[in-house]
Order: structure tokens, then sequence, then C-alpha cells
């Protein structure tokens, strides 16, 4: 073998090697991203103290968890946020599990994603993206209440709550199984 011909040869080696070098990462780039986009598992969390979720005033939680992106690992942090109501408690009865009936509704306009806020005197929410009006109840509220078109294709998404009692301080926590929507729709459907 001449000289010429084992450098050509070992240059044609080594453009094989570094091309699978930049190969492999690439391959696993493509393929990692059409995988299912990565969402925050639904389950429940606590959110709150009962005790600190006051029956006259919605209030504005957020939810925290940990997330994945195709190689990042995002340790604990805001995921969501969710508006808590609860129910005023009911006459001569003073324990925490009467009393503890609370709504949760995603803080996510379903028109368009916009952060619902709580309007002045807190007795409905609006959207500020496009006024959509919401009651207290998470309800679509019309334009003959509201005075302006409401543009939610739907209600505030309701997410699922339980009251539950910590074991070992005996404390009542409202814990709520937060998920996402789709945007738009008519009716609640799950993001994949």
């Amino acid at each position: 073998m001449k000289r010429r011909d084992a450098l050509a040869w070992l240059s044609r080696g080594l453009a094989a090697a570094a091309a699978s070098v930049v190969a492999v990462p690439g391959v696993q780039y493509i393929a990692g991203t059409m995988q299912r986009a990565p969402s925050v598992a639904t389950r429940f969390r606590r959110v709150a103290r009962l005790a600190d979720v006051p029956a006259d005033r919605p209030q504005l939680v957020p939810i925290l968890g940990q997330r994945q992106d195709a190689w990042i690992h995002h340790g604990e942090q805001v995921v969501g946020r969710v508006w808590l109501v609860r129910n005023a408690p009911r006459d001569g009865d003073a324990s925490a599990e009467a009393n503890g009936e609370v709504h949760a509704f995603t803080s996510l306009c379903p028109h368009m994603g916009c952060q619902i806020q709580l309007r002045a005197g807190g007795e409905s929410f609006v959207c500020p993206c496009h006024k959509a009006a919401f009651g207290r109840d998470g309800s679509r509220l019309p334009a003959s209440e509201t005075g302006e078109r409401n543009h939610a294709p739907r209600g505030m998404d309701r997410l699922e709550t339980r009251v539950a009692q910590d074991e070992t301080s005996g404390e009542w926590w409202v814990e709520v199984k937060y998920e996402k929507f789709q945007l738009g729709l008519t009716r609640q459907v799950p993001c994949a």
C-alpha cells in the first residue's frame, strides 16, 4: 500500500468518526423533540392550610412542582396558579370538615390563557386581556350582567379538590389535583 492510499484511508476513517460524534447527539435531539411534550404530573398537591383560606374572599395560590424538558430537569418551582374559593361555614357546625368545602379554578382564562384576576369587591373574576367575566362559582357571566361581550368559550376550569388532615400535626389542608386544559374550546379538555 502506498503512502498516499494509507493517508486517504486514514482521513476517511477520521471523517467517519467525526461524523458519528455529531450524528449520535443529532439523532437524540430529533428523537427527543418528537416525543410527547413533558407535562406536570397530575396528582393531589397541598396548596394551603384550610385555616388560611378565608370564606369571604377568593385566594390565589401557586402550584409548586417539578418539570422536565427534553434534557433539563427543573427542580421545585411554580408550575401554575389556582383560585381557591371557600364556601361560608354552615350555621351551628364548627368542625373543620364541615367548613372545609373549597373549590379550585385555574387562573388561566379559557379564551387565550391570560391570568384571571379578582374584581374589586371580590364578588367575581375578570380576564384583563379581553374582559371575560366569571362568577365566584367559576361560571361564565353573560353580557347582560357585565355590560360587555364575554369572549370566554366556557367558565373557569374547575379542578378536583379535597380537604385532608395532616397525620402528624392534625392541621387541615386544601389539596388540588392540578392540570392544564386546552384553550378556546367550549368544554374542558386536558392538555396531553
